[in-house]
């Protein structure tokens, strides 16, 4: 059984991996974020070396690096991390990915749009503090 709204495998390691980095040990190394999330290594370091190059964590080589927050989690909404991974969400998407409608207009009206500004409006007030409780 599938969920209504559908998120890639990329951005749920993202939220998952810098949620973990917001956390008391603030430092963590790809293999034990892989560890904890039961993704692939291979997989978190490419999610992980997009966060790098956005600006939303940083990575630190040897022994004992990783990555860590670059920001306080205070800092760093949900959003954040999901434009980082995907870019902006359209509004007007449609399920079929086609600019016209066979039917003329979306079977679903304005209820996909409404979901999106819904779940946009969510990782917006939404920040990694708030996943770890601390606000």
């Amino acid at each position: 059984m599938s969920t209504v709204v559908q998120i890639s495998e990329a951005v749920s390691l993202a939220f998952h991996g810098m949620g973990l980095l917001a956390g008391p040990e603030g430092r963590m190394s790809v293999k034990d974020m892989a560890a904890a999330t039961g993704a692939s290594e291979a997989h978190l370091a490419k999610v992980f070396q997009r966060l790098v190059k956005e600006g939303l964590v940083v990575s630190t080589r040897g022994p004992r690096g990783g990555f860590a927050l670059a920001r306080a989690p205070e800092e760093i909404t949900l959003f954040q991390i999901y434009l980082a991974m995907e870019g902006v969400p359209r509004e007007n998407a449609c399920l079929l990915r086609r600019t016209e409608c066979p039917f003329g207009s979306c079977l679903f009206g304005g209820l996909l749009g409404d979901l999106t500004r819904q779940f946009v409006g969510y990782l917006q007030e939404k920040t990694l503090a708030d996943l770890r409780g601390r606000t």
